[in-house]
């Protein structure tokens, strides 16, 4: 783990409000954190599942990335009420892994989120964002990117309001879980 990393660990856990005045703790995603967060992912609905790039809830698949946030290249907060794992965001900073070793893109990072459904609208996602936001500068990203479908609305609403800007569509980009091709919508924010 780097110094930076380190640096950032030490402000977690931090207890933050929803709209609605729920409190939740945000923290890192670490080991212990494992069964949880695949119980959050088998519990997420299959139409936010259909969107996602890899299948989270694969055990193997949650294994790689406590591995990526080991090594530093990802960086994820999780965000829990009552103890329950609601939401998640995660600072991808190796987003073109065809870059390496030239690492033509090692300023920008990539953000992921998911926040449990009962939780949407309630300002959770817009905090987890302002979260990673935050804390992508001190790990040398000055760009942040966003990727989602064209039918995640949502989504591009908050990154919106977060100053991200829409840079390209890419069209029919992606597959989604039932093979069917989306159109991936690429977002951007300048740190």
């Amino acid at each position: 783990m780097t110094s930076s990393i380190r640096n950032i660990t030490a402000r977690y856990p931090k207890e933050v409000e929803l709209r609605d005045g729920t409190p939740a703790t945000f923290h890192t995603f670490e080991d212990d954190d494992r069964e949880d967060m695949l119980e959050f992912t088998r519990e997420l609905d299959e139409e936010v599942l259909l969107f996602l790039r890899e299948d989270i809830t694969s055990p193997a698949t949650v294994d790689a990335w406590l591995a990526e946030v080991t090594t530093g290249d990802t960086f994820t907060i999780i965000a829990r009420v009552e103890g329950q794992i609601v939401g998640y965001s995660s600072l991808h900073t190796e987003p073109a892994r065809w870059t390496r070793p030239a690492r033509w893109t090692r300023h920008i990072g990539e953000i992921r989120i998911n926040v449990d459904s009962h939780y949407r609208g309630t300002g959770m996602g817009g905090l987890l964002a302002a979260e990673i936001r935050q804390i992508a500068p001190a790990l040398g990203v000055t760009k942040l990117s966003a990727q989602m479908t064209v039918d995640q609305e949502g989504a591009r609403v908050v990154f919106e309001r977060l100053g991200f800007r829409y840079q390209a569509t890419l069209e029919g980009w992606v597959i989604d879980r039932d093979g069917a091709a989306r159109d991936l919508v690429i977002m951007s924010c300048d740190l």
